[in-house]
Formats: structure tokens, sequence, C-alpha cells
């Protein structure tokens, strides 16, 4: 697709701050001029880390990433309704999350619940949704147990890092004991435990995407900076197959690997460094899966801890947690190689970016 059909819409991005500060912001984005503006700021979040959308476009859930929620321990999820014609948010209503520090949030296929995992918690929560776009109390609350992975300054304890729907189940990573849980939502809203997955200790698994055609995920694993590919069975068990770093070869320094998406189009992959600070391309193979690294390109920026492929795979998008901007990459379609168009949108710490509607 060439540049003048790239996408032009509305983007939210989410970020850390106070509740005082604006950490939700509203964006317009014009992929075919490579520009992006801020339409609305939201304040009253503190630390809206994570954001989802509903499938219909009309609901975005956020979660307030803190420890503690007026007199109740734990942090929470705001839910917004988007303005059909300007994209811009009016809160409707918060719960509880049932755990500290809530660091990633999902909606369901159908749009009934949110589904929440909660890092220093170490655990999830379930929380159906009204008819009206409103979240109910969490009607599922599920935290796992199972020895602790090598990695004693990380993995000290349970840590719920990612929670996503692919198909009938609800795969939950915790990054503390170098598992993937699956689950599948029954009767009464309830998560129901079917089968886990053990990676190689130390990984830490953090995020996870499912590949639109073959019957595999990949895992990021935030610890050792490697992915990890995973056959995925027809009763949602995961198997792994073959793990690759993220990194060039020969790096030695720092690094917290971070985000993972699949291009549109499924033939390549790409993650996040933190510390070497770049976005990692690969190569799927359309017959197993298997991944070949292409690419490591700067993201010209420090901490990437989030980032966004564009609908028809020509642009992503970088947020950069501590330098505190976001950089527009466009992407070879022959290749796979990404190549950097610069900073276009200075915001401070912003750790997520969320697709809404095409304008």
């Amino acid at each position: 697709m060439s540049k003048n059909q790239a996408f032009a819409g509305i983007l939210y991005v989410g970020s850390y701050g106070a509740a005082a500060e604006p950490t939700i912001r509203v964006c317009a984005y014009d992929g075919a001029a490579g520009r992006i503006s801020v339409k609305q700021e939201v304040t009253e979040v503190q630390n809206a880390s994570y954001l989802a959308v509903d499938s219909a476009g009309r609901r975005l859930y956020a979660v307030s990433e803190t420890g503690q929620t007026g007199e109740e321990a734990g942090g929470s999820v705001v839910s917004f309704a988007i303005d059909e014609e300007s994209g811009e948010l009016t809160e409707l209503n918060r719960q509880l999350t049932h755990g500290a520090d809530p660091c990633y949030i999902t909606v369901d296929s159908a749009n009934n619940a949110v589904l929440v995992a909660n890092y220093t918690g170490g655990n999830a929560a379930l929380l159906p949704i009204h008819e009206d776009g409103t979240l109910a109390p969490a009607s599922s609350i599920v935290r796992e147990e199972a020895p602790l992975g090598s990695n004693t300054a990380r993995q000290e304890a349970t840590h719920a890092h990612a929670i996503v729907v692919n198909g009938n189940y609800v795969y939950l990573n915790d990054l503390g004991t170098d598992l993937i849980h699956t689950f599948r939502i029954e009767e009464g809203n309830k998560l129901a435990k079917q089968s886990s997955c053990k990676l190689h200790s130390g990984a830490g698994p953090r995020h996870i995407v499912f590949h639109q055609s073959l019957s595999t995920a990949y895992v990021m694993n935030e610890l050792d900076s490697t992915v990890t590919l995973l056959n995925v069975s027809a009763s949602g068990e995961l198997t792994p197959v073959q793990t690759v770093s993220a990194l060039p070869e020969g790096f030695s320094g720092y690094n917290d690997a971070a985000d993972i998406h699949l291009s549109p189009c499924g033939r390549y992959l790409y993650s996040s460094n933190r510390g070497h600070n770049s976005i990692a391309v690969f190569a799927v193979d359309q017959a197993d899966g298997r991944l070949t690294l292409l690419q490591n390109a700067s993201c010209e920026g420090d901490a990437p801890r989030n980032f966004l492929v564009l609908p028809d795979g020509s642009q992503l998008l970088v947020a950069n947690q501590k330098t505190g901007n976001i950089v527009l990459f466009s992407v070879d379609e022959e290749t796979g190689h990404i190549q950097s168009e610069g900073t276009i949108l200075e915001v401070p710490s912003p750790v997520c970016i969320r697709l809404g509607a095409a304008r």
C-alpha cells in the first residue's frame, strides 16, 4: 500500500504521570503527511500505562497503574465513551482491579468483558462490561502459584505481565515464574484454568501475539531479551518450538525487552529493546512460523516501551518512555526493514499507543 493510502484517523496515547497531569491524549494522525496532533488531554487517571479499545470503537479502557486506589489496596481500570465524530473521551466509571500495579488490559472478542493483569499483585481480573460501556465489579480473580524463575532480582514473586484473548482462550503471562497460563471464560464470567506452558528459566515472559493464519504465537521474554515461538493446539495449549535473541550478535550491555507485534501481512515480527534502544525486525517463515532476525533499528530515543504497527503495515510508531518522544518509522514492504522518519510528537513518558477509528 502506498504512502498516500496510509492510515488517517484517531490514535490514543497513554502515559505515566500524576492524576493532575494529562496521561491520556486523543490524537489525530495523518499517515500520508507523517503528522500527529493532540485533540484532547485527559487528566485524573494516574499512570495510564496501558489502554484497550473495543472492537466496535465505541469504548476505551485504561488501567491506572498504582498500588492504592483511594482507601482500597490495588489499582483500578477506567471506562470511557468514545465520541463517534471526534474520537474524544468521556469517562463512564471506574472499578478496582484487586491487585497492585495493573499493567495490561484487553477486551474480549465479544466486548463483554475486560481482562487486566496486575504486575505487582501477581494476579489477573475479569470485569464484565454493561451494555452502556460501564464496568461491573470484577467477577473473577485468578492467581497461579508456581516455582519462581532463576533471575532472583526480578523473579522474586509472581508478576502477571500480559493477558490476551485468542479465539476461545485467554492467555496470562507470568514474568516471575516463566509460565504462560491458558484459561477459558466460562458461565458467570469466570476464568477457568486449562493448562500452563513452561518457558526456559529466567526468560520472563512479557507480551504475546498470535499469528493471523498460522497456529503459532510469539512471546517477548523481557529478562533475557529473547523471542520464543510457540505452537498453538486446537485446545489452546502452547508448546515452545524456537527461541531467538532480539539483540544483535555481540551486544552485552543492559537490556529489558518490552513489546511485540506482527505485521498485518504476517510476514514480519517486530519487538522493542530498552537499553539497546532498538526495534528488532524478524522474518516469519510462512510454513512453520520460525523466525530470522533481519534488523535492529535505533528507536531514536530511550526506552521504547510500546509501539504500534499501522493497519496497512507501511508504518509503525514507537513510544520512547524516557525521552518523551514518539517516532515514526516507514516499512519497506519488500524487505521488512524499517527506517526512521523522525520524532512526530513530544509527550512526557509515553508508554502505550492504541488505534482508534479511521477518518
